[in-house]
């Protein structure tokens, strides 16, 4: 495990006596209680899943995971990777990324059915593959978040039995906060992007995060961890003194940023790949060193 990773993973909160009242105000943000020692993950015997698998995660929702998820199948599948971008978030909607239709067919309603997942598969960008979640309803979504809390190999059993191979990545869409899709990706990870805000909700969540993932980074084969700041305003002066309070929380080399472009919204809006633009853009750059980062990790 790296030394970034053993930092991500322990408790690295310190308070500064030299920090502005206003900075000192968001380093005592509450944060939410950790999960209990039972609801802690143990060491597994899964399945083999050939394929490098990169699990995006956050602990508040409306940080543009499934936006990022988008861009980057579409990058990594640019590098020559055989990408597949896997939504494991019920609220369903990935498909709108994509531009598929809100009925096309998914992973809830073929899991609870003990359906494969290969006939599921959707074209992506740039030649990408996409498994959407699907529309389920609250009984469904009820039943099949039961059975996963039963049956801790599903999500390495169902990829094990899509043919990957070493060559393949698998970026998987997991809902916000800690829930059974989160450990479920989180069991089988090779990497792990935490995305965030630069704001106090992201802020006063780290801690809980950094508590989430301890016990699969101290794992011997433990994931690569990046955390990263989506959607940076750089003209924002509260953004940037954001971003400063949480380089004092992780380190200075630990933090990466990804800035906010109106680029990236409208291609969401037109269900078209964010990284076609022909334009400069700083989002799409930074989303592409993402990239060369994941597919050299």
């Amino acid at each position: 495990m790296s030394q970034d990773d053993k930092r991500f993973a322990t408790n690295t909160a310190r308070h500064d006596q030299q920090m502005t009242s206003t900075l000192q105000f968001f380093e005592d943000t509450p944060i939410a209680d950790a999960p209990c020692a039972a609801e802690q993950p143990q060491p597994i015997a899964l399945p083999a899943c050939h394929a490098r698998v990169v699990v995006l995660a956050s602990v508040n929702g409306g940080v543009g995971r499934s936006t990022l998820a988008a861009a980057l199948g579409s990058g990594l599948q640019r590098l020559g990777r055989a990408v597949t971008v896997l939504e494991l978030d019920p609220q369903n909607a990935l498909h709108l990324h994509f531009g598929l239709p809100q009925d096309t067919p998914g992973i809830g309603r073929a899991s609870l059915c003990n359906q494969p997942w290969d006939h599921l598969v959707q074209p992506g960008f740039a030649g990408c593959r996409v498994l959407v979640f699907g529309e389920t309803d609250l009984q469904q979504q009820e039943d099949l978040q039961r059975w996963l809390k039963q049956d801790p190999d599903w999500l390495a059993q169902h990829l094990s039995r899509l043919g990957l191979s070493e060559q393949d990545m698998v970026i998987i869409d997991t809902p916000a906060g800690n829930n059974v899709y989160l450990h479920q990706a989180l069991h089988v990870a090779n990497s792990v992007v935490v995305v965030a805000l630069a704001d106090a909700a992201s802020l006063g969540a780290l801690e809980q995060m950094q508590r989430l993932l301890a016990p699969y980074l101290a794992r011997p084969s433990a994931p690569r961890c990046h955390v990263f700041v989506n959607q940076l305003d750089e003209g924002s002066a509260f953004s940037l003194d954001m971003v400063e309070v949480f380089k004092q929380r992780l380190g200075e080399n630990a933090l990466e940023v990804i800035h906010r472009d109106p680029l990236i919204s409208e291609a969401l809006a037109f269900g078209e790949d964010p990284l076609d633009s022909e334009a400069a853009s700083m989002a799409c750059d930074d989303i592409h060193g993402l990239c060369q980062r994941l597919d050299g990790a």
